[in-house]
């Protein structure tokens, strides 16, 4: 395969991922001030967050000098100057989809053409809450039919390999630095702050796509620590990061035919040590402190990123 089309196919792969993580943590906020009507929740709840998780904190506050919640939508969503936006990253999947529309299903060039189309000219000022939300929902709905045509239309070869580089590796590194982020938030002193812890972790197992499958598990019981534990290590969990360390060892072992050698042995290494971090059946057995873990499992995920990179010289196409 050419550098330049496994090129395409990866950053294609990993905007899209990334786009759809940011999505969903913007509209699970939404769908919260939607249900719960509470000005106090409003007030209190950190919009920071989510430039924190999606973002860069730095930037934002070079171009925006508050940090509510009409300047982080703006930011996360439509910003052109942020190149994690929405907007940037679906500009960045449909520029590398174009470069390779004889290798891709043109279901796929169709899917993501039409949400860029729709993203580029949806009113961004004077909309409602509602309209937004609708809007994301939709961003989401072009995500899963997207998945879904790389499941049921694309030959599991090299390709196939690069777009799971792509995805599982996104995927992992959004898993952890949102969890880095909300597990060490502080619920302050309120009234019904039982109520209010369940909300808030009902919310980040929404915004990870965990909570459905969460509920079937343990049922209604909500505990911060088995929250945790469930996203990071469940093997069944599609978005776990067990899960997601397995399939970026899986795509490695397609394209190399289960064999290691000089020339891959770095990336495989890597892969390897980041197989080693999760596979403990709990955050109990970890030595050093939960914030630490998590920002090991970045740094690793960072590793692996240029590993992949260095490895099948791959290069990254800038948000436009």
């Amino acid at each position: 395969m050419l550098s330049r089309v496994a090129d395409s196919l990866y950053w294609l792969s990993l905007n899209m991922e990334r786009a759809e993580n940011i999505t969903k943590l913007l509209s699970v906020r939404l769908v919260s001030i939607l249900e719960n009507n509470n000005p106090k929740i409003e007030r209190e709840d950190n919009w920071g967050d989510l430039v924190m998780i999606s973002g860069d904190i730095t930037h934002f506050y070079q171009v925006y000098s508050e940090c509510n919640r009409s300047n982080v939508i703006q930011y996360l969503a439509f910003q052109k100057e942020n190149a994690n936006s929405i907007n940037s990253c679906i500009s960045i999947v449909r520029e590398n989809a174009k470069a390779i529309r004889e290798i891709i299903p043109i279901e796929l060039w169709e899917v993501i053409n039409d949400l860029y189309l729709k993203i580029r000219t949806f009113p961004i000022k004077g909309v409602t809450i509602e309209q937004l939300n609708d809007f994301f929902q939709m961003i989401l709905e072009k995500s899963f039919q997207y998945q879904g045509i790389i499941t049921g239309l694309m030959p599991r070869g090299e390709s196939y390999s690069f777009i799971m580089f792509g995805k599982h590796l996104e995927r992992l590194r959004k898993l952890t630095r949102t969890l880095d982020v909300y597990y060490h938030k502080k619920i302050s002193a309120r009234d019904n702050k039982d109520s209010v812890n369940y909300h808030y972790w009902s919310a980040v197992l929404n915004s990870l796509g965990g909570y459905e499958s969460y509920l079937q598990k343990y049922h209604a019981f909500i505990e911060p620590l088995q929250v945790v534990n469930y996203l990071v290590f469940d093997e069944t969990l599609p978005r776990s990061a067990t899960f997601n360390v397995k399939r970026l060892l899986y795509a490695f072992g397609k394209l190399e035919k289960d064999g290691v050698n000089s020339y891959t042995e770095g990336l495989h290494n890597k892969l390897t040590e980041l197989l080693d971090e999760v596979s403990y059946e709990s955050l109990d057995q970890i030595s050093i402190s939960i914030h630490n873990y998590f920002q090991r499992l970045q740094q690793l995920c960072d590793d692996v990123g240029i590993a992949i990179m260095d490895t099948y010289y791959l290069g990254e196409i800038k948000s436009l």
